[in-house]
Order: C-alpha cells, then sequence, then structure tokens
C-alpha cells in the first residue's frame, strides 16, 4: 500500500479507525444530494463500506485513499476520499482499466482539492500501476465533476444508460493525463495491523 503527497494533500489507505470520518463524509447533505441519492446512510451501512474500501485495497493493490489538507506538512483536515476501483457497478473488472472515484465535503469542494487528489491518483495508477487507462462515469448534471475530470485530462467518450440514469463516461490514458505537481510515493503500513 502507498501513501501520496502532493504540495497541499496527503493520501493514505483507509483504516478501521476512519469509520466516523466516512459516516461524516457521507453524512453531509451536500454529500447525500449529489451522489447518494437524498438518501443518509446509517453508522452500520458506513462501517460496511469502509471495510469494502479496505478488502479492495488487500485484494487489488489499489483503491480509494482518504485525502487529507495539509497543515505544515501533517495530514491535518479531512476532506474526502479520491481513488481507483475495479469491478464497480458501471465497469466490469478489466485488469488494464479502473475507476475513478471522488466524494469532498462541501467544505473542501471548490477549492482544487479534488484536481490535486485526481491528479495524483491517475499519476500513480500510469506510473506505478501501469494500467493503459482509468474510468470515470459522471451524472450529466455534475458539472463540477465533469470540469474537474477535464482538468484531470480526462476526455469524454459516451453517454451510458442504467437503471440509476444516465452517466458521462470519460476515458484518460497516459498521454492525456496532466500529472501531478511534486507527487511523492510512500509505502504504507497500517499501525492497526
Amino acid at each position: 500500500m502507498h501513501i501520496l503527497e502532493t504540495p497541499r494533500l496527503i493520501l493514505r489507505p483507509p483504516s478501521h479507525s476512519d469509520e466516523l470520518l466516512l459516516h461524516g463524509l457521507h453524512s453531509d447533505p451536500f454529500v447525500v444530494n449529489a451522489i447518494r441519492d437524498g438518501v443518509y446512510p446509517t453508522i452500520e451501512q458506513s462501517k460496511g463500506e469502509l471495510l469494502q474500501f479496505i478488502n479492495h485495497w488487500q485484494q487489488n493493490r489499489f483503491g480509494l485513499w482518504m485525502v487529507f489538507v495539509k497543515d505544515e506538512g501533517q495530514a491535518s483536515k479531512f476532506a474526502g476520499y479520491c481513488g481507483l476501483i475495479c469491478g464497480s457497478t458501471y465497469l466490469p473488472e478489466d485488469p488494464n482499466n479502473a475507476e475513478i472515484v471522488t466524494c469532498l465535503h462541501l467544505a473542501s469542494s471548490g477549492k482544487g482539492i479534488a484536481v490535486e487528489a485526481g491528479r495524483a491518483v491517475v499519476q500513480f495508477a500510469f506510473e506505478t500501476l501501469k494500467l493503459e487507462k482509468v474510468t470515470s462515469f459522471v451524472r450529466e448534471k455534475n458539472t463540477r465533476s465533469l470540469l474537474k475530470n477535464l482538468k484531470i485530462g480526462f476526455f469524454y467518450v459516451e453517454d451510458v444508460f442504467f437503471k440509476t440514469g444516465t452517466r458521462r463516461r470519460l476515458e484518460i490514458s497516459p498521454i492525456t493525463a496532466v500529472n501531478a505537481d511534486n507527487l511523492l510515493v510512500y509505502d504504507y503500513i497500517d499501525p492497526e495491523t
């Protein structure tokens, strides 16, 4: 497992101690309305999702990173998560492709955090994991996410229709990716294991 560090952010793999952070994020009204279809999670649902995040890391050597804004070089303020998943609702498992997922608190939105984290994640995907492409599925009305993905280097592929609604399918390759500024990658060992 790896920690990613950019000039403003520290991205680290999730641990069991993150359960309240994740529940707080998924209970943020901004998040509930933007990606949870207006449904607030129970603490048990948040615990279950955190366990899925951790299991994904153990099975795939990558996953969703917990994103923290730095203060004096240390992880200080939890902003949300950003990372890669495979075998999601929208994307069948493919060892050469993963889906980027980002979820931030309202207080962290609109400050370039999602772009900075996304660039780090995509750069890691291509340089460390040697993936051929990364995919993103965005609700057609989610202009924030669409703009964020364009700033990272994603390009529009097609509209895809699912039971839950239409999603814009975007992809990025090593050629179109905009690298993170001064990305540092460290090995991470979870202190709880």
